[in-house]
């Protein structure tokens, strides 16, 4: 599931005004498109959003859960898109590469960071899967890059051991089905072949139920409390709950988060930053399993 940018900013503008065609005017579309926006993000999410009647529209229950979500997103990117863009000239330019769990859960506090401390470098941004990430970083199309599954002839840094982990909503029995209905990642996620390789193992009956490409489309689908999903540890939302044997559900490995820089000594920006996104993990990994004090299992990259 893909759902743009462009269909959250309506559905938020439609939610905060309560009407369709004030949204319109405010994003300068027609009411037809605004309509239609909201329609097809809809569509995409199985479940109304809306309520709709003669004096405007209200939001649903799921609706008012995933406005939270999309309100999120939208206000990332649009803080995002301002820090890059202002005062771009003659600033130097860094290509950074992350997954879009680590991007949705670490960037916002990095991006604080880098803004503090470089206000004259502009950072490009690419969230990808891991596979893609490296291999574009072979072909030198980015700086830093940090992500799992890091192929072993690539010099990186192991930064952390990030167990996955199963999850459902807090009050999802989904997990007890003789079938279990799970949402995984698109095709090109290796994380998608750990979870189904891992069912499989078990003996365990799976369904399909949801496939998204984004982090936050994966959250949404299990918050919804109809599938069950994996997910890093310390990218797991405080709306999910943990699974694991005691739920029927195999144990799955930890994964090896690796920080890697194409030209961190030949560049003192490019360094300075590398050293930033190093400290900034640090601080937030203080209650994570350091490298060594748990058995990373062994991954094949795809």
């Amino acid at each position: 599931m893909k759902w743009s940018l462009d269909q959250l900013r309506t559905f938020t503008c439609v939610a905060d005004v309560g009407s369709f065609s004030r949204a319109g005017e405010r994003l300068f579309l027609a009411q037809s498109t605004v309509s239609w926006q909201v329609q097809q993000l809809e569509r995409q999410i199985g479940a109304p959003l809306l309520h709709r009647n003669h004096t405007g529209v209200s939001l649903t229950e799921k609706g008012a859960a995933f406005y939270l979500k999309a309100q999120k997103i939208v206000s990332a990117n649009d803080e995002a898109e301002l820090w890059l863009t202002q005062n771009t000239t003659d600033r130097e330019i860094i290509r950074f590469a992350t997954t879009d769990c680590f991007a949705s859960c670490l960037l916002p506090g990095l991006l604080e960071r880098w803004k503090c401390q470089f206000p004259d470098v502009q950072v490009s941004v690419d969230c990808s899967f891991s596979t893609d990430i490296w291999k574009r970083f072979r072909k030198m199309d980015f700086d830093i890059v940090l992500a799992q599954h890091c192929p072993s002839d690539i010099n990186a840094v192991p930064i952390r051991v990030e167990p996955l982990e199963w999850v459902c909503s807090r009050a999802s029995l989904a997990w007890k089905q003789r079938t279990v209905p799970v949402a995984l990642f698109e095709q090109g996620c290796p994380d998608r072949e750990i979870m189904l390789n891992a069912l499989k193992g078990a003996g365990r009956e799976y369904q399909i139920e949801f496939e998204t490409y984004s982090y936050g489309g994966l959250v949404a689908a299990v918050e919804s409390g109809a599938v069950v999903s994996a997910l890093p540890k310390t990218t797991i939302p405080s709306t999910l709950k943990r699974l694991d044997r005691q739920h029927g559900l195999p144990r799955l490995p930890s994964l090896n988060v690796n920080l890697a820089s194409s030209n961190k000594n030949e560049n003192s920006i490019c360094n300075q930053l590398y050293n930033a996104v190093m400290l900034h993990l640090i601080e937030n990994n203080q209650s994570s399993p350091n490298i060594g004090e748990e058995t990373v299992s062994s991954v094949s990259s795809v």
